[in-house]
This record gives structure tokens, C-alpha cells and sequence, in this order.
């Protein structure tokens, strides 16, 4: 698996994304890809399909608004990890970030608890729709709670998507692992955005296919 690979996170997450889709994209592509991210409902019939291979299936919490309270984000979470999710992206609002210190401290230590009985757990936040002031408010709070891993926006132009990857590498602490989703990509973009810090690129299944159109299926990249 080249590093490219390595750093391709596909997301199966339209509401509309029937059995068979799933089906075939995991079947046709599970042994060229790392990991890839459903719905919730999803995650059970997902991991039987990635029997037998390395591919990891992640899920999204409160996605896509992040309007939901700590305990229902906390019930949530422990659900996905009994149906057999390796790791999960928690969707937060930015004000979750701008709490006092012990409010953040009481997320961050819930959710890193929840941890002990299933996966990894990725925080998330729509960047795109942050000011910059409050992006760098959110990057200095996980740099100070040396919090390990970010995922940003949800399908960001290129060029958004490139600050957004600058800044909280520079403000988010030499700990932080950086996840962004733009809405479109080609290998040029790929290696700028990792240039600037990025250590996984999620892309949709459409923008994933469009990549591929002109390259062999297992070959990925």
C-alpha cells in the first residue's frame, strides 16, 4: 500500500447509499484501501463485507450538524462501537471548543473514556463554516489538551482546504494528526494538501471514482 493509499479515506455517507453499492465498493476495493467511513446504520453490514482483509470501517457521530447533547454523543458512540466500528469521527460545533476550561476538559476526558471500550476516536469540526479567529481558538484548544486527531470541514473547495490544513498545523500542536475532506482532488492537490500537514484526505465515493476513472481498480493511485 503506497503512501497515497495510506492516506485515502473514502466516505460512503449519502443517506441514499444502497446495500448493493456498499456491497460492491468494499468487495472491489478492499484490499487497495486503508479505511473507509459509513453511517452508523451501516457499520455492521459494512464490517462483514471487510471480512478477511486489513480495511478499517470508521462512522460518523452526529453528523453532519453536530447539534447533539454530550450524552446522546456519548450513547451514540458506545452503540457504534458495539456494532464493531475500528474508529469513529465525533462531529462537534465550534462552541464545544470555546467552553471553559473545565467544560472542554469534561468532553475531551468523556470521550477519551469511551475509548476503553471500543476504537479510536477522531474529533471533527465544520470548518467551513468558522471564522478565522474561531479556527485558531479551536486549534490552540486541542494543542492544549494535546488532543491527537482532527478531522476538518465537510467537502471544503481546494483552496479552503489548504489553509484550513496550514493552520492548524501551525496552531494545533506537533501532536496533532490532520485529516481534511475537500470536495474535489487530484494527485497535484493530494501532495500539496500533505505538504502542508495533512495526514489523511477523505474524499466521497463520486470524488474517489473520479480519481480512479483512468487508473486500474486494485492500483489505487
Amino acid at each position: 500500500m503506497n503512501k497515497n493509499q495510506e492516506a485515502i479515506s473514502v466516505r460512503l455517507l449519502t443517506a441514499d447509499l444502497t446495500d448493493w453499492v456498499l456491497e460492491d465498493f468494499i468487495n472491489q476495493y478492499k484490499t487497495a484501501l486503508k479505511e473507509v467511513v459509513v453511517l452508523p446504520s451501516a457499520i455492521r453490514r459494512a464490517k462483514i463485507l471487510a471480512q478477511g482483509s486489513s480495511l478499517q470501517i470508521g462512522a460518523v457521530i452526529d453528523y453532519p450538524l453536530a447539534q447533539g447533547t454530550l450524552a446522546k454523543v456519548a450513547f451514540e458512540i458506545g452503540r457504534a462501537f458495539m456494532e464493531g466500528a475500528d474508529f469513529l469521527e465525533v462531529w462537534l460545533p465550534a462552541s464545544s471548543f470555546m467552553e471553559n476550561d473545565r467544560g472542554f476538559a469534561e468532553l475531551t476526558e468523556t470521550i477519551r473514556s469511551l475509548t476503553l471500550t471500543g476504537g479510536e476516536i477522531r474529533l471533527a469540526v465544520q470548518t467551513e463554516i468558522m471564522n478565522e479567529l474561531t479556527k485558531i481558538q479551536v486549534a490552540q484548544r486541542l494543542k492544549e489538551e494535546a488532543w491527537p486527531k482532527i478531522v476538518l470541514g465537510q467537502k471544503q473547495p481546494l483552496a479552503e482546504a489548504l489553509h484550513d490544513v496550514s493552520l492548524f498545523s501551525l496552531d494545533g500542536g506537533s501532536q496533532l494528526s490532520i485529516q481534511i475532506n475537500p470536495d474535489t482532488i487530484d494527485e497535484q492537490a493530494m501532495q500539496s494538501l500533505q505538504a502542508a500537514g495533512a495526514e489523511k484526505i477523505g474524499l466521497s465515493y463520486h470524488v474517489f471514482e473520479e480519481l480512479l476513472k483512468d487508473k486500474p481498480a486494485p492500483d489505487v493511485l
